[in-house]
């Protein structure tokens, strides 16, 4: 079996890693009429819940080192394009992250749905902070193009509250999780059966 990407494999990762941002962006525009003066934080959670779907699809399907990675710097590349170059480089930190939990093994750990959960989520416990990374570099003037006041005044709260940092980081990470539970229901039920991904490794 060959271990390192191939041009196919970097085409679906293209692929697996639009298609992520497009869920992202349309839970995200969906919750936020709804969460984002209450409990802003939070809705990278619901996202990841979601994405984490297509993650484990694609993870699985290509069971090679670097995926994640790869997602990451595709996203931080959407938003590189959109004007924030700060996140290719915070994205990338994320993937590396998410990439260290997968090193320990004999490459099978990239088929083990246990293991692409945990990296998935430790990807996704800093894909929330994003927005507040930017108030922290750019400061809140960086805001006040996007933002009404109102808005302003929240996200300028959530970002400097310990509390609401850490419970999104602990949130985003246990979506994560549930969501990749939810996308181990799904390939065993219906991807694995049809022959689209191979089936898992046991733990």
């Amino acid at each position: 079996m060959k271990t390192k990407l191939q041009t196919k494999d970097f085409i679906l990762i293209g692929v697996f890693s639009i298609l992520i941002y497009v869920v992202n962006a349309i839970v995200g525009f969906a919750l936020t009429p709804v969460m984002a003066t209450a409990a802003m934080p939070l809705i990278s959670g619901v996202c990841l819940f979601f994405s984490a779907v297509v993650y484990l699809i694609m993870a699985m399907k290509i069971g090679k080192k670097g995926v994640l990675l790869l997602l990451a710097i595709v996203t931080g590349l959407f938003y590189t394009i959109m004007g924030v170059p700060l996140m290719l480089p915070f994205f990338v930190v994320a993937g590396l992250i998410g990439e260290a939990t997968l090193v320990s093994g004999d490459g099978s750990q990239y088929r083990r749905l246990a293991r692409q959960a945990i990296a998935y989520a430790a990807y996704g416990a800093l894909f929330g902070l994003g927005a507040y990374v930017t108030v922290y570099v750019y400061g809140s003037d960086y805001l006040e193009s996007m933002y009404s006041a109102d808005m302003r005044e929240r996200m300028l709260y959530f970002a400097y509250s310990p509390a609401w940092i850490a419970g999104s980081m602990a949130f985003s990470f246990g979506m994560s999780v549930l969501g990749s539970l939810f996308a181990a229901t799904l390939l065993n039920r219906h991807f694995v059966k049809a022959g689209m991904v191979r089936k898992a490794e046991p733990r």
